[in-house]
Order: structure tokens, then C-alpha cells, then sequence
């Protein structure tokens, strides 16, 4: 059994240095835990031979929504049963499966041991607490509240996770039948048409045209491939970086909003996390203009991001929501109509999630409808390429057949 070394602080705060034998740290650190002792630090024992191995814990590397979404919740179910901070990051910590968030959640509960506060320590790893957690865990200390608003985080980081894995899987199947067309096509032309190329030299027959085109496009690809190749690895990398400039992500949004299909997907995508992320930072206690502040960055759109900007500045003027929402073309007349019914009532938060479970429920539609659409259309992309491609291989043959006739 291996031997680690350990930390830890008593009752009174005095540090405790020891070693142990355990199956595993998780099981070291429960024993010291049940012992009323604080676990700051765990190690292996070096020995002569080495360091013990650790013992093997499961990690995927990203952070997801959902890993998010898991210690929201548990956070906000362990200081709402009145254990201590230091006690409950620990115990959530010691459960999580994204070893990035581990290891900064793990830093976040030292900072926490040494006299910061939760949203400090948090604000230190941005690229994975946004604006939006630090805002409402902001709140949630200030005003006493830290369990509620943890606990209206994990709603709304639970429905956008289920959300977005519906999205996702909709679209999965379209994609890699796209996929599955792109690569048939480039075999065929790659190689299945040189090697009637090679057919036909050995013939003296007029080509048809169409064969000739095809033979013409053959060659060209296969001896300019590297070229392809890199013109679109090119291409990419520098529309890329356009995109992250201020001025080509604006382009980007707003080309993204205006594309015949796709735009009312992405108008109404933006419209739902804007509404969503504003209901529950108000359902939160959060003010509506800091409110306004930090859902701005939670759309994914810079044209929304504009508008909803106007919109603070408006209310801050002491104007209601409703009357800056209804001179920007973004928001449509319901939107405006419902959150002018949610101020008047003093309801605005529960409007805003109505709002947000009806562009959700329209996403869901229009991706199913798209899917069920996207799919036919392929196949019989598929079969016209492929058909048209078969005839041009198969005219030549066909001549030659008649002359030998």
C-alpha cells in the first residue's frame, strides 16, 4: 500500500505534518477528514526506488458545460446545508472530471484558505469562469444569498447544456453525411478517373466533352494538390485572425445574421441567451443595469452586443427597458411587448425566461426541420455528382462500343 505525506490544520489552526499509508489520496484525505483535521496538502512518499505512483483518477482535459454546471450546483447544495466554504470547495473539488477545472478549482480553495474571497479567487482563471459567474457569485456574497444564486446558476447553465446538445446532435448526422459526400467526391476524381484516363490514351476514340472536363479538372487537382492544400490551410489561418480583429468579428456577426437560411438561427439563438442570462441574473438580485452589463458578453454577437449596449445606456438615462428595445430592429415586437408587460408588473424576470423558453423552443423546431430537409437534399446532391461523374467515365466507352459495332 503506498505512503503519502500530508498537511493539515486542527480545530485551533495548528499545522500537523505526518505520513500514512492509504489505498489512494481520496481515501487519505476522508481519514484525516473524519479525524476533524483540515487537508491542505498531499503527496507521495519518495522512496529509494522512486516516487509511489499515484493512484490513477479519470480526467478529460476540456472544461464543459455540463463539469460547469455540476460544481454550480454542488457548491450551491453544500453552503446552503451550512457547511463551510473552505469544506464544500473541497468536497466539489474532490469530484470533479475535467482535470483543468480541478487543478483551478484547487488553487481557487487556497486562495479562498488564505483570506480571499470566493469571487477573487475566481476571477483569477477568466477562460473558465466568465463574466457571468463572477457576477452573479459577486452578488451572491454581497448580499448573503450565495446558495440561491449558485443554485439559479446551475438552472441556467443546466438548460444551456441541454440545449446546446440538442443542437449539436441534430446537426451531427448532417455533418458527417456532408463529410462522407466531400470524401467520395475527392476519391473519385483523385483516383478512380485517372485510372480511366489511362483507359481511354490506349484508345483512339474522340473524347466527349464532358469527359474532357472531367479529365482536365482530374489532372489539375492531382498536380496542384500541395497547393489546395495550402491555399485553404491558408485561407483559413487568415480568416481566422480576421474574424478575431474588432472590425472582422463585426463583419462575421453580421453576415452571420443576414444569411438566408441560417440568420433567423443565429438572430434567434442570440435573442434566447440574452434573455435567459438577463432573467437569471434578475431572478438573482443582480441590478438590471450590471445586469445588462454582463449578459452583454454571454450573446455571441457583436450586432446584438451593440444594441443591448443602447439599451443600457437608455435605462441608465432612466428610460424602461422597453422603450431603447423597440428602436432597435434586433428585438422583435414580442420581446418588446413582454418585457414592457414584466416592468409594469414587476415580473420582468419571469417574462424573460418566457421569452427565452419560446426562442429555444423555435431553435429546436427550425434545427429539426433543417436536419430532416439537410438530409434528402445531400443524397440527392450525392447522386447527381456522382451520376453526372459515372456518364462522363462511361461516354467514351460507349463510343468506342458503337464503333466496334
Amino acid at each position: 500500500m503506498p505512503r503519502f505525506l500530508y498537511t493539515t490544520r486542527d480545530r485551533e489552526g495548528k499545522v500537523i505534518h505526518g505520513t500514512m499509508d492509504a489505498p489512494d489520496q481520496d481515501e487519505l484525505v476522508s481519514t484525516l477528514q473524519r479525524r476533524g483535521l483540515l487537508v491542505t496538502q498531499v503527496s507521495p512518499e519518495e522512496k529509494p526506488g522512486g516516487i509511489v505512483p499515484k493512484a490513477r483518477r479519470r480526467f478529460h482535459t476540456r472544461v464543459k458545460l455540463d463539469d460547469l454546471a455540476v460544481l454550480a450546483r454542488q457548491l450551491a447544495t453544500l453552503f446552503g446545508s451550512g457547511i463551510t466554504m473552505l469544506k464544500s470547495l473541497e468536497t466539489a473539488t474532490r469530484q470533479i472530471e475535467s482535470k483543468r477545472l480541478y487543478l483551478s478549482m484547487e488553487s481557487v480553495r487556497g486562495d479562498v484558505e488564505t483570506g480571499s474571497s470566493l469571487h477573487d479567487a475566481l476571477a483569477k482563471y477568466p477562460k473558465i469562469f466568465s463574466e457571468y459567474w463572477l457576477g452573479l457569485v459577486e452578488t451572491g456574497e454581497s448580499s448573503g444569498q450565495l446558495p440561491a444564486v449558485l443554485n439559479e446558476l446551475a438552472n441556467y447553465l443546466e438548460t444551456a447544456g441541454t440545449f446546446q446538445r440538442k443542437v449539436i446532435s441534430a446537426m451531427v448526422y448532417p455533418a458527417i453525411l456532408f463529410c462522407v459526400v466531400i470524401g467520395a467526391l475527392t476519391f473519385f476524381i483523385l483516383r478512380v478517373v485517372p485510372t480511366f484516363a489511362e483507359i481511354f490514351e490506349g484508345f483512339d476514340v474522340q473524347i466527349p466533352a464532358l469527359t474532357r472536363a472531367l479529365l482536365n479538372l482530374s489532372r489539375a487537382i492531382s498536380h496542384n494538390i500541395f497547393y489546395i492544400i495550402l491555399f485553404l490551410f491558408g485561407l483559413g489561418f487568415l480568416t481566422t485572425r480576421y474574424i478575431k480583429t474588432k472590425s472582422g468579428r463585426w463583419r462575421f456577426d453580421q453576415l452571420k445574421l443576414k444569411l438566408p437560411i441560417l440568420g433567423p438561427l443565429f438572430h434567434r439563438l442570440a435573442l434566447a441567451r440574452f434573455s435567459r442570462g438577463l432573467a437569471t441574473l434578475i431572478r438573482s438580485g443582480v441590478p438590471i443595469l450590471y445586469g445588462l452589463e454582463i449578459v452583454t458578453r454571454a450573446v455571441g454577437n457583436e450586432v446584438v452586443k451593440r444594441a443591448i449596449k443602447e439599451v443600457k445606456v437608455g435605462v441608465r438615462d432612466g428610460k424602461t427597458m422597453a422603450g431603447p428595445l423597440a428602436k432597435d430592429e434586433i428585438f422583435p415586437p414580442m420581446v418588446v411587448q413582454m418585457v414592457n408587460i414584466g416592468e409594469e408588473t414587476g415580473k420582468l424576470g419571469e417574462m424573460l425566461g418566457r421569452i427565452s423558453d419560446h426562442y429555444e423552443e423555435r431553435v429546436s423546431t427550425f434545427v429539426d426541420r433543417l436536419t430532416s430537409i439537410v438530409e434528402p437534399v445531400l443524397i440527392v446532391f450525392m447522386g447527381v455528382i456522382v451520376g453526372t461523374l459515372v456518364i462522363a467515365m462511361f461516354l467514351p466507352i460507349f463510343s468506342m462500343a458503337q464503333l466496334g459495332g
